[in-house]
């Protein structure tokens, strides 16, 4: 029985083993719990890029229309609370630990993502959501979220990522989002992809095409896109067209183009289209306002460090982030070409000089340190 909160992240962060990811044990243990998943309205949202942006989008508006609504994102920066939210707010200590004491007790062999996914089920249900934004990991197809059956599906993007665990090819990636494509279920979606066109089709599933764009109070081109995406899941809902504009107006989204200093930008930028879009920000908004302009990151094992520095950003200032973290990739062989340091003196040199402009991006758990 697991009575802190501390004992509570030890036991869900201790290292997995398995390298078999299906669905046969999540629907097993699920059954078991009388089956959570299917009290709820589910939203489904696949991606490469941008899931979080949409599901919080969508989250806001059904919270501001009077619904009872959970939303589940990936990854957490600071705290794996964060992956678990209502419209009352994040779920709390003694939740956590309650519900997954309860889910201990089954006896369950479960991975990581397993565990979340349960947790989030049991906390949505102890809340009396209606609805439920429920993001795919990694997998998709194979992905544990894939066990639902959704009122309606969204597939944000589709890019390269994750390649030394995924795939190689947009084809493949296509194919592999299209396992989240149920029977009869709509899908939107913003992007023309005839692998996904066919498994609709055989699906019998209509595609609802989002070829706008909405302005929002979010920064840069990208999100007027993920704007359009959440207004026809709203407007699927049949929430009104004034209720819905107003409230993508007011929508937040922490940590992708954030200033969380005058002169310190942090987003979520990790792989090649986030980084050519962030690219595109800085060039337009951000080049002329400072004397110098720093690029800092630290970079996940796995990932090219060249996508960065010799295909995005040749001959410019970087600063390669010593973060202790074992999934991060060991950078100290690049310090002979680059400054090499750490988050502190990131700090120290923005507080020192504050016509230069520090931006940090690259991986989610580098940038979860900065905000600490």
């Amino acid at each position: 029985m697991i009575k802190t909160y501390k004992e509570a992240l030890n036991l869900i962060f201790k290292e997995e083993k398995t390298t078999k990811y299906s669905l046969e044990n999540i629907i097993k243990w699920l059954k078991l719990l009388w089956n959570p998943q299917n009290d709820f309205k589910i939203i489904h949202i696949a991606w490469t890029n941008w899931k979080w942006s949409v599901s919080k989008m969508i989250f806001s508006i059904l919270k501001e229309v009077n619904k009872k609504v959970g939303v589940f994102t990936s990854p957490h920066l600071i705290d794996i609370k964060e992956r678990f939210e209502t419209e009352t707010g994040l779920i709390n200590n003694q939740e956590f630990i309650q519900i997954l004491n309860k889910i201990l007790k089954l006896n369950i062999d479960l991975s990581y993502f397993d565990k979340c996914v349960m947790i989030a089920f049991e906390f949505f249900k102890l809340k009396k959501c209606e609805y439920i934004i429920l993001e795919v990991w990694i997998w998709w197809r194979l992905d544990t979220t894939n066990i639902v059956i959704p009122i309606i599906t969204v597939i944000t993007s589709i890019w390269l990522d994750h390649q030394d665990i995924l795939w190689n090819s947009l084809d493949k990636i296509s194919f592999e989002k299209t396992g989240i494509i149920k029977e009869n279920i709509p899908v939107i979606l913003n992007i023309k992809n005839d692998v996904i066109k066919k498994q609709a089709s055989k699906n019998n599933s209509k595609i609802i095409f989002t070829n706008k764009v909405y302005e929002t109070n979010l920064l840069w081109n990208f999100q007027k896109q993920n704007a359009w995406l959440a207004y026809k899941v709203a407007k699927y809902l049949n929430i009104s067209e004034k209720q819905i504009l107003s409230w993508l107006q007011k929508v937040k989204h922490n940590w992708r183009l954030e200033f969380i200093k005058d002169n310190i930008l942090i987003d979520w930028a990790h792989n090649e289209d986030s980084l050519k879009e962030l690219k595109k920000y800085i060039d337009k908004n951000l080049k002329n306002k400072y004397d110098n302009i720093f690029y800092c990151f630290s970079i996940k094992k796995g990932k090219k460090i060249s996508l960065v520095i010799d295909i995005l950003w040749k001959n410019k200032n970087y600063i390669l982030l010593d973060i202790k973290w074992k999934m991060l990739e060991d950078l100290s062989k690049y310090s002979d070409n680059y400054i090499y340091e750490s988050k502190n003196y990131v700090l120290e040199q923005a507080n020192l000089n504050k016509k230069n402009l520090y931006i940090v991006f690259g991986s989610l758990y580098m940038i979860g340190e900065f905000l600490k």
